[in-house]
């Protein structure tokens, strides 16, 4: 087993996904000693604590079978499954705000400054 297999394996455990959580919601809570400049390993990590996050949650409301986490394959093509419809939302949404009032002509309306 290799290095990046154990941070998923590490990534997933309650104890992280919690410590994870806090660190989230609590300003004094650090998960790594440095505050900047993240090794390679660290940043790999926290993309997959992330990862973790948002699958749990996603098994948590029943969105997705607890199953998913019983092989990186299987979260691996959910997380990319989702990446994508997400895409394709985005990019419906964003089509359908180019209304076609005249036939042929396509009105862009300018972005709201907020």
């Amino acid at each position: 087993m290799n290095i990046y297999s154990l941070l998923r394996i590490l990534a997933k455990t309650t104890k992280a996904q919690n410590l994870f959580i806090a660190s989230k919601e609590i300003n004094g809570i650090r998960l790594f000693k440095n505050t900047r400049d993240l090794s390679s390993i660290q940043d790999f990590y926290l993309t997959w604590l992330y990862s973790y996050d948002v699958i749990m949650k996603e098994v948590l409301i029943d969105n997705i079978s607890k199953e998913i986490l019983n092989d990186e394959l299987y979260e691996d093509s959910y997380l990319l499954w989702r990446k994508d419809k997400k895409f394709k939302e985005k990019k419906l949404d964003k089509e359908q705000k180019n209304l076609k009032l005249i036939p042929g002509k396509t009105i862009k309306f300018p972005k709201k400054v907020k």
